[in-house]
């Protein structure tokens, strides 16, 4: 695309990121396999695609942006902090580091008059967008949010609910389809109990809410949240203030909800949202004879994208850091505010090693949560992604939230990160913490 060029690929080895290059659809003569710096020297100097296996090998070509998707938290915080002393700007899609470290890497990346931001595509980049536009226009924000990845379909003629491939039994649910007027909160605590054998809750979720949490202030109503199963429409009537129906305890609150549809209706595709105050029943009136989605009782109204096409709109917030000096959606975690914590599900004994599994990075035993940022310590609960290579040294009840005394975390740069950003905003002189720790880093 025009303004453009996306000529290096790293993967675990030189072969894979040239097969990356290969399914993107450069021709394999452009392609240049690169085993050290030299030799990605010369590929980019010939004009062609450079495939590494590591970052240290192309940190001193030319180009201005890394994109890190990695996925793995300790790779994703040390290439971050690479690029960034390397001069480069950091794009992140790679959620869980920046849960753990992302306000330190946005002040790494202001003192080298670099941007650390999230990208357009997914969730966290365009509901920081969405939320920067309605406070520029004035709105009264009482809730965002995201929809879940998955859908969950129902099959009256089956009696069954559809979500992420698997089916489940739903009995019951065609009485909780339409929610009765003045019951709707009871309805829907009915739905999630009816539904309970779905996951209601993910990790993925919450981690990319405790983003959007540190980069705009707006904090979780319950740090597990409330996770309902929702009909597209009853999102604003749910996501309302205890006071007029609702399930809320105050405004700016993150949430969460899981798209209940039948199959013949338009899914919210994993879309973002926010739920806003009606202030003139005139225009809001006007708006819902418009199609406009409003609560039951007319007091608010939910604005929503139904969409996150993933690495299709990436492209919009490479351009727009690099060319313009702007990071996605307007919004940067500047100082921590959540963490991302965990919360055991089960009794954990001491000796068992905690492990990240699957594509949505979980691990066995431990629900997420969402509670206010606090210095690393004994008593403090531990980040999520801290937690995957940690030896639990004490056993765990169920119930329990990890603390820093459960556990003994590995040493990784991730840590060692996470205790800068600790000093940083956290210590006695956070300035000059922060100004140490670099210039160590470049000495």
């Amino acid at each position: 695309m025009e303004g453009l060029a996306a000529r290096v690929a790293i993967d675990v080895t030189p072969e894979r990121a040239a097969e990356a290059l290969r399914f993107s659809g450069v021709p394999d003569a452009e392609i240049m396999v690169c085993h050290s710096s030299e030799e990605a020297a010369k590929a980019w100097q010939s004009g062609g695609y450079v495939a590494a296996g590591s970052f240290e090998h192309v940190q001193a070509l030319p180009f201005d942006i890394l994109v890190e998707s990695t996925g793995i938290p300790e790779v994703g915080g040390r290439y971050a902090e690479a690029a960034l002393l390397a001069g480069k700007h950091v794009g992140i899609a790679t959620k869980e580091t920046e849960s753990v470290v992302g306000p330190y890497l946005t002040r790494l990346a202001q003192r080298h008059d670099r941007l650390f931001t999230p990208m357009d595509g997914d969730q966290p980049s365009l509901l920081i967008g969405l939320v920067t536009w309605a406070r520029t226009l004035g709105f009264e924000i009482i809730a965002a949010g995201k929809s879940s990845e998955y859908d969950f379909v129902w099959d009256e003629a089956a009696g069954s609910v559809l979500c992420n491939g698997v089916s489940y039994p739903a009995p019951g649910l065609a009485e909780l389809w339409e929610l009765p007027e003045g019951a709707e909160r009871e309805a829907v605590e009915a739905r999630g109990k009816a539904l309970a054998a779905i996951p209601q809750i993910s990790v993925p979720d919450l981690c990319e809410m405790v983003n959007v949490a540190n980069a705009t202030g707006l904090g979780p109503d319950l740090p597990e949240f409330h996770a309902m199963v929702l009909r597209t429409g009853e999102v604003p009537t749910l996501l309302d203030l205890e006071t007029h129906g609702g399930v809320l305890r105050g405004n700016e609150r993150l949430e969460v909800f899981n798209c209940l549809r039948r199959p013949d209706e338009i899914s919210f595709a994993g879309g973002v949202f926010i739920v806003v105050r009606c202030e003139d029943p005139h225009v809001w009136s006007l708006l819902r004879d418009k199609g406009h989605i409003l609560s039951r009782s007319g007091n608010c109204a939910m604005i929503y994208l139904p969409r996150h096409l993933l690495g299709l709109e990436a492209p919009i917030s490479l351009l727009d850091a690099v060319l313009n000096g702007r990071t996605s959606g307007g919004g940067q975690a500047t100082t921590p505010k959540f963490d991302l914590t965990a919360r055991a599900t089960q009794a954990i004994p001491a000796g068992q090693r905690l492990e990240m599994r699957g594509h949505h990075r979980h691990i066995e035993g431990l629900r997420p949560e969402i509670h206010p940022a606090a210095a690393l310590s004994p008593e403090a609960k531990v980040p999520f992604y801290l937690l995957p290579g940690a030896e639990v040294v004490r056993d765990i009840a169920p119930n329990r939230p990890i603390t820093l005394a459960d556990v003994a975390l590995p040493d990784s740069r991730l840590h060692q990160l996470r205790q800068e950003q600790d000093r940083l905003f956290h210590g006695q002189d956070a300035t000059s913490t922060l100004r140490e720790s670099v210039d160590s880093t470049l000495d």
